[in-house]
């Protein structure tokens, strides 16, 4: 069992640089469990111990102050109260017969049970992961998000419609910013500036020629309902704030709980992120990626 366990938890970007033997390590502290629909996988109240692997199913993550975050397989919970050791943010419920993978957090830390090499590996990319979830729209500010440079996580767009090389609107344009925000849905969300450069400088929105802000957002609200799907518009908030005196549209796109194909004229294409890139994926990889980390077919809207 631990080879199989080894094998499911190394498509996590937590796990995937671990070697066969430190896998199979984490796999000697791991074990499975299922959940029935309701139940509860861990509230405030249980000490952060453990780590959980979504193998089959669903759960939502119900916040204090009411925000719910749904999870679905591929897709790892609870990591951020076993680094700090503090305690649980919210109540993990399962919305479907489910199965996770159960990662000990604090054999984790024990020599005996794993090379403190390989537990610096696992510690230093979950890091990665809080510092990502900290960028959100409550934690860092747009400005902010421009001097940090674009990651995994942060792009910027010159434009939303305008091409500059050719002087006039262009589709290519829209689906280029289209295509970011499918992969941030795919992937593990993240932030799309648009009216900033390459540098992380702003330069505003005035080549896109709209009349005024609400019509710039209203006009990306209708692409995105028309190219990727209006039961995704839930996972996209858009607005529009001066920084250094300059508008800049920031994109805030969370993880969906389906998959977000974008269409490119008459054409669905799948994307993912990729590092700091936007990748396209063909359909067999598609297809792959969608029962990992999905753990569903193609939903059509």
């Amino acid at each position: 069992m631990s080879v199989e366990i080894a094998k499911k938890i190394s498509r996590h970007k937590v796990f995937s640089e671990l070697d066969q033997e430190e896998l199979l390590s984490i796999a000697a502290i791991c074990d499975r469990i299922s959940y029935q629909d309701g139940d509860i996988l861990y509230d405030t109240l249980h000490m952060p111990n453990f780590m959980f692997y979504i193998e089959d199913g669903s759960f939502l993550l119900q916040m204090p102050n009411s925000d719910i975050i749904h999870y679905n397989p591929g897709e790892l919970v609870g990591e951020v109260a076993v680094i700090s050791g503090d305690f649980r943010s919210g109540t993990v419920i399962a919305t479907s017969d489910a199965s996770v993978i159960r990662i000990c957090g604090t054999r984790l830390f024990l020599e005996r049970f794993v090379a403190p090499k390989t537990a610096l590996k696992v510690v230093r990319a979950l890091s990665r992961r809080i510092t990502n979830y900290l960028r959100s729209t409550i934690h860092v500010s747009t400005k902010e998000l421009m001097e940090q440079g674009e990651n995994d996580h942060v792009e910027f767009k010159s434009t939303l419609r305008y091409n500059k090389h050719i002087q006039k609107k262009d589709k290519k344009i829209e689906h280029a910013v289209l295509k970011t925000i499918a992969a941030m849905l795919n992937t593990e969300g993240g932030m799309l500036l648009v009216g900033v450069n390459d540098d992380g400088e702003a330069i505003g929105l005035e080549e896109d020629r709209f009349a005024n802000r609400d019509k710039m957002l209203l006009h990306l609200t209708g692409l995105i309902k028309h190219n990727i799907g209006s039961l995704h518009l839930k996972y996209v908030h858009s607005s529009i704030e001066e920084v250094d005196g300059k508008d800049v549209l920031r994109v805030d796109c969370n993880p969906s709980s389906r998959p977000a194909f974008c269409l490119d004229g008459e054409e669905e294409h799948f994307y993912i992120r990729t590092g700091p890139a936007t990748t396209s994926l063909s359909i067999s990889k598609a297809h792959q990626y969608i029962i990992d980390h999905f753990g569903v077919q193609k939903n059509k809207d």
